[in-house]
């Protein structure tokens, strides 16, 4: 009998993702042990007197690892903390593996640790286990991350909630900041953008108590992001083109290199769901964090994502093939 082999390349897109993630069947034995949450940002499991563990973790390969506004440890340790805020959950410790190709700097190493670091004592979130390993050279491209990560909620405010037709959309910054600042020193332009990279938990902290739901936008951005929620969730989304907030240069920079700006990784923004009621209130708190925070969009009717033109609606279909190689 043939074997089958993994044909995934680099930067596969959401829909190859999801096929190969399909394909582990963990979620069974998770469920029967009282996990719930397995196929959003963070696992929980109820832990009595009305908490919840809140648990996730994360792998980061990255080229090049360091880029305008970041590097690969400062998404690490972002990404894993942006994985618990968005359940509505504090994050209480990471732990940190890395594993190193044979002959990495050690200047760069540092450099790394110290951007792991700052964002720790920024944060108020110890890095509290870890391991390292070196592979031999030519078997690793330079540097692997692996980032996990703890926390506790209150089952009360677990953003795992259901969401309604009517509902409204809202991003919390601009798309497409981190690809851009990235693919600069891939492709060696010369740009003012800066990775959006960075910790969200002050943004949660002040919007947690009017939010449905949370997202994350890493792999796959916002088209991964909201096809995934219409499935789960068995509803549509209108989205207002003219709504979905990108930089002039970051837009320039994208019709230039052939990329869809929806499917590019954000590392420091938030999707969110709220209800109408209070979607005005919620837009003009991000703003405080971000002046691009808008509204993009609402609950529909259907299964599909569609977005409004000033050409007319279109599909935003699950991002399919290669999308960016290795930008988060």
């Amino acid at each position: 009998m043939e074997k089958e082999f993994v044909t995934l390349s680099q930067g596969s897109g959401g829909s190859e993702m999801q096929e190969l993630i399909s394909r582990f069947a963990f979620s069974k034995a998770a469920q029967n042990a009282g996990w719930k949450n397995c196929d959003s940002d963070s696992a929980t499991l109820d832990i009595g007197d009305g908490r919840s563990i809140v648990f996730t973790t994360d792998s980061f390969i990255v080229d090049p690892i360091f880029f305008p506004g970041g590097d690969i440890g400062h998404i690490a340790m972002c990404g894993t903390i942006n994985d618990l805020s968005v359940m509505g959950a504090r994050p209480l410790g990471i732990s940190l593996g890395i594993v190193i190709e044979e002959g990495f700097s050690i200047s760069e190493l540092d450099r790394i640790i110290s951007s792991i670091d700052k964002v720790s004592k920024s944060t108020g979130i110890p890095v509290v286990t870890g391991d390292t390993k070196v592979m031999q050279k030519g078997k690793l491209d330079k540097i692997l991350i692996n980032t996990s990560g703890v926390g506790i909620i209150d089952n009360d405010i677990l953003l795992a909630r259901k969401i309604s037709v009517g509902d409204k959309i809202i991003i919390s910054g601009g798309l497409g900041e981190h690809a851009v600042a990235l693919l600069s020193k891939r492709f060696d332009y010369t740009t003012d953008i800066l990775s959006d990279s960075k910790p969200v938990i002050e943004e949660m902290d002040a919007i947690r108590d009017k939010v449905k739901i949370a997202k994350d936008p890493t792999r796959g951005g916002i088209a991964s992001i909201l096809n995934e929620l219409c499935e789960k969730h068995g509803v549509g989304m209108l989205l207002y083109e003219e709504k979905i907030p990108a930089k002039q240069e970051v837009r320039k920079v994208v019709e230039m290199l052939g990329i869809n700006l929806y499917e590019l990784a954000c590392e420091g923004r938030i999707i969110c769901i709220v209800s109408p009621k209070d979607a005005q209130s919620v837009e003009e708190i991000l703003k405080k964090f971000n002046k691009d925070a808008s509204i993009i969009g609402e609950i529909t009717e259907g299964s599909k994502v569609i977005i409004e033109t000033f050409l007319g609606k279109r599909i935003l279909s699950m991002p399919a093939g290669t999308i960016v190689p290795r930008i988060c």
